[in-house]
């Protein structure tokens, strides 16, 4: 067997860096780590002894740049500063200097509308568990083509299943952690069972979240329900249209919008079910474990929802 090479320079190391076809989305990233921003995708790394790497140690946040700006930016933050307060981990760095960060990665980018992933860390420093061996926190804004969902799946639907991951216990259902483990064995479970979806339930058979999507019910008595916040990350596209649910209120398209426990039969008995998050702002649900979702169909209430997301993104004179 042939020894590996070994790297005596950065620029040796440049040649030999890899490229795949992902990396043309990656478009601008500002590190702390070097204070700065880099363009090259093979560049836009974290040290492997960042806790965020080998611990899931940080937090994280995921928004979009549309009409002109960071859509619902403060909530985001809002979140992000609670995040980093439940798991004690410090943000040293100020609102607005995020914000001129992201501006000027946006500048950077040459794109009208972007997605931006946000991550603060524990930063590096040792491979042991303890959080009190590294430099500090670590801050980590990547800009990428922002990918939107074909307009086929808003007209047609998608189907959802049932998890069988088990749901997120206590204040981590509460935290958007980089511990993104569980979440990501339920896209799987979806995709390896030949659905868009799955959604998971507490361990008392109540309704949960989507891996990346918290989920809304459209019951019989013309009500939008949502699962508690208790049990599920507080979406910060879920409770912008929760403020803007009044006007589907006055469009006599539903009573009106609130949290509630939520069972399955109560997804199997719906008049419609839709997802809601970042990238998909309201996805129609039109089945759900081979079942089919009210008739079966796209509902007005889903379409009108996500119209009033769309319209509240528009550029703003």
């Amino acid at each position: 067997m042939s020894k590996k090479k070994v790297f005596s320079s950065i620029e040796e190391l440049d040649h030999s860096l890899k490229t795949y076809p992902q990396q043309s989305d990656y478009l601008a990233m500002y590190s702390s780590f070097f204070n700065g921003i880099v363009k090259d995708p093979r560049w836009m790394w974290v040290p492997i002894d960042d806790h965020l790497v080998h611990r899931g140690d940080g937090v994280f946040e995921a928004f979009k740049w549309v009409g002109g700006r960071p859509y619902l930016f403060d909530k985001h933050m809002d979140r992000l500063e609670f995040s980093c307060a439940k798991i004690e981990l410090s943000l040293p760095w100020k609102r607005q200097e995020i914000e001129s960060i992201v501006s000027q990665l946006k500048e950077e980018a040459h794109q009208e509308e972007l997605l931006f992933r946000l991550y603060v860390s524990r930063g590096p420093g040792g491979f042991s568990p303890n959080p009190y061996t590294t430099i500090g926190s670590q801050l980590y804004i990547v800009a990428t083509r922002l990918h939107k969902p074909s307009e086929e799946k808003y007209q047609k639907g998608v189907s959802l299943i049932k998890s069988q991951v088990p749901i997120k216990g206590g204040w981590l259902s509460q935290v958007k952690s980089c511990n993104y483990l569980p979440n990501v064995m339920m896209k799987k479970e979806a995709i390896d069972a030949g659905a868009d979806y799955s959604v998971n339930f507490s361990e008392d058979g109540f309704l949960g979240e989507g891996a990346t999507e918290n989920i809304v019910v459209f019951s019989k008595d013309r009500f939008l329900y949502f699962p508690s916040f208790q049990k599920t990350l507080k979406g910060t596209t879920l409770v912008r249209l929760q403020e803007l649910s009044d006007q589907l209120v006055k469009q006599g398209l539903i009573r009106g919008m609130r949290e509630h426990l939520l069972s399955e039969q109560d997804l199997l008995e719906a008049r419609e079910v839709f997802l809601v998050g970042t990238t998909i702002d309201v996805m129609p649900v039109v089945k759900f474990e081979n079942h089919p979702i009210g008739d079966g169909r796209v509902g007005s209430v889903a379409q009108a929802a996500r119209q009033l997301l769309l319209e509240d993104q528009k550029v703003r004179s």
